[in-house]
């Protein structure tokens, strides 16, 4: 299989040779341990994640090692036959809900599911219009899953009197020193200041503010592997295709992380929460949630 670097400046970046000796030796994509059983579900992994599985480059998961579940059928009124075909990952679920009518080359094909808004609301979507009420998810956004402290789903939700989902946008610019407790208890902590991390980009649609080191992973650019090739471009063809928009403002939380606490911004999407962790590896800065796997514990029960 022929895999090209064309387009990707390779100048000045260190270890490029090795780089370009490993995806020229790399095998074919159809033996790749991550790949999935669904042809388009597997286009959409192995854009941004084969690279990663295959130690190519350095940086977060987007899905994860490979999907945790087999291509599965879940209820859903518009679809054909009332379902619609979704597949499970640590970080998202992919679905196809239309494929009678959907464009197999369109990046919004397979979209991601939005289950952040599903597990904040405690609303199971099964129809454009249909939802089955399970209540708010008391599972936590980041960190260790036995976090007694760590802020969850549910608290963003309208179940707290501090709601945040209604919680108006920060001045762009504004520096974020907030701090949110697992009550949705918001507090101002001058010390977060000296991270240095501001407000950047509004969404007039949902009225919240995008945190700086947000925006820059949801429109960042890099190398990304097309039908065989290595290629340069943006991580997500649009900004909110990946993440959808935001549901909350950028808050502080103290997070245990591997049995360490430790200070992690989060800010919830409708399909991920995203997360700025200082301290962390360069690429691993900014991550996504496991949102997959927290939504499948919640729905289904299991721990994935």
């Amino acid at each position: 299989m022929k895999r090209s670097v064309e387009g990707w400046e390779l100048a000045g970046r260190s270890g490029v040779i090795w780089l370009v000796a490993l995806l020229l030796c790399m095998p074919p994509l159809a033996v790749s341990a991550g790949a999935s059983e669904d042809e388009h579900f597997q286009r959409v992994w192995e854009r941004t994640d084969f690279l990663v599985a295959e130690g190519a480059v350095s940086r977060t998961w987007v899905w994860g090692p490979g999907p945790v579940t087999p291509p599965v059928h879940e209820p859903y009124a518009e679809s054909p036959g009332g379902e619609r075909v979704v597949q499970y990952f640590d970080k998202a679920r992919m679905e196809i809900t239309h494929p009678e009518t959907g464009d197999p080359d369109s990046p919004w094909y397979v979209t991601n599911g939005l289950l952040v808004v599903e597990l904040i609301l405690g609303n199971i979507q099964v129809g454009d219009r249909d939802f089955d009420y399970f209540g708010p998810a008391a599972l936590p956004v980041a960190g260790d899953l036995g976090d007694p402290d760590a802020p969850t789903y549910s608290t963003f939700s309208p179940m707290y009197e501090s709601n945040l989902l209604d919680v108006g946008p920060r001045p762009l610019g504004t520096v974020i020193d907030e701090r949110v407790n697992r009550h949705g208890v918001v507090t101002v902590d001058g010390e977060l200041a000296e991270y240095g991390i501001i407000a950047v980009q509004l969404d007039a649609t949902t009225n919240h503010a995008i945190a700086g080191p947000f925006w820059e992973f949801m429109t960042s650019n890099g190398p990304v592997y097309e039908a065989g090739s290595l290629v340069a471009g943006p991580l997500f063809a649009d900004p909110i295709l990946a993440t959808g928009r935001p549901l909350t403002e950028a808050y502080w939380a103290t997070v245990s992380v591997s049995g360490t606490p430790r200070d992690v911004l989060m800010q919830c999407f409708e399909r991920r929460c995203l997360t700025y962790t200082p301290g962390n590896p360069e690429g691993f800065v900014v991550e996504a949630g496991n949102v997959g796997l927290h939504y499948r514990m919640w729905r289904y029960g299991e721990a994935g």
